[in-house]
């Protein structure tokens, strides 16, 4: 059912002996209920350790020059990755929420259209949320902001031979990577509106079964909606697990190679960002299932609790 909402990549001239593989990404959605109540300001703190879904490395929050950054580190502590996100950091002579898009296209960093791992070529989605490039041994992700005049945002690097290792698109489906990727969702909302002067979205356990089982519904059953087959809209979902808020929202992703593709084309798309960038949000619960062909299904619920 959901295929109608995939976007399709065609490759063209690639090695017949290559088995080309492309992920299926999700068109977004998004469900929002406005309300004029605030709660009390909230403050949310996480742990600086996160396993990540490259098999014998984790990400490790640690501030360099004054700057906080994800630093992917393998077991012999080897930094083999990074993900940048604050403002007026610089990589390469680029600037956070400064430099554009057209700025960096200019330089001529060498695009990657494609994964090679083993046999199989694994194809990079066209997304206008990201641009991949070959620099000094690593593959480099820089994600922009179409709402923001295409600025640079973000920057993931990981070590090429890192992500050549690892397994198809999303790599390590453990329950820990799983875990760590529903908490690394919530905090990359949570940095993004600190930029603009927003509360942190605070944990919010009694979400957690609601998102979980809803991802897990979608992943089993072949479905992406916020209505399930049973016929219940996250409204429903939330009210049944004995839930009561002054407002609620709810967004959906399927299929981005990463936590951190995922948020990007959550923030790139105008009803996903209006829900994550809601000043009277006070708390959010993110919920991630695995399909039969390891296809990420990501349900993220706001809530404002009565």
């Amino acid at each position: 059912m959901f295929r109608k909402l995939m976007i399709v990549l065609i490759a063209i001239g690639l090695y017949a002996a290559w088995k080309v593989e492309i992920p299926n990404v999700s068109a977004p959605t998004s469900v929002q209920v406005k309300s004029s109540e605030i709660a009390d300001e909230l403050v949310m703190t996480d742990a600086p350790k996160f396993a990540s879904q490259y098999d014998g490395h984790e990400w490790y929050l640690v501030e360099r020059g004054g700057n906080r950054v994800l630093e992917l580190i393998d077991q012999n502590g080897a930094k083999k990755g990074f993900y940048q996100f604050e403002s007026e950091s610089t990589f390469e002579g680029l600037i956070l929420d400064q430099t554009t898009r057209d700025e960096v296209e200019k330089i001529g960093f060498e695009s990657v259209r494609s994964y090679n791992k083993g046999l199989n070529r694994y194809l990079i989605p066209d997304d206008p949320s990201f641009e991949v490039f070959a620099i000094d041994g690593s593959y480099v992700t820089f994600f922009f902001d179409q709402h923001d005049d295409d600025r640079l945002k973000g920057i993931l690097s990981v070590d090429r031979r890192v992500e050549e290792a690892s397994d198809g698109y999303y790599g390590d489906l453990s329950k820990e990577g799983t875990v760590a990727n529903e908490r690394l969702m919530r905090i990359l909302m949570n940095w993004d509106r600190e930029k603009f002067g927003l509360d942190a979205l605070a944990y919010y356990e009694p979400l957690y079964p609601v998102v979980r089982a809803h991802s897990q519904n979608m992943a089993e059953n072949d479905f992406f909606s916020h209505t399930d087959p049973q016929g219940r809209d996250p409204f429903n979902r939330m009210d049944e697990a004995g839930l009561t808020y002054t407002m609620a929202g709810e967004n959906l992703a399927m299929g981005q190679m990463s936590v951190f593709h995922a948020h990007w084309g959550l923030m790139n798309s105008k009803g996903h960002r209006e829900n994550i960038m809601q000043p009277n949000f006070t708390h959010a619960a993110v919920g991630l299932a695995y399909s039969e062909d390891d296809s990420p299904f990501y349900t993220i619920n706001f809530i404002t609790p009565r």
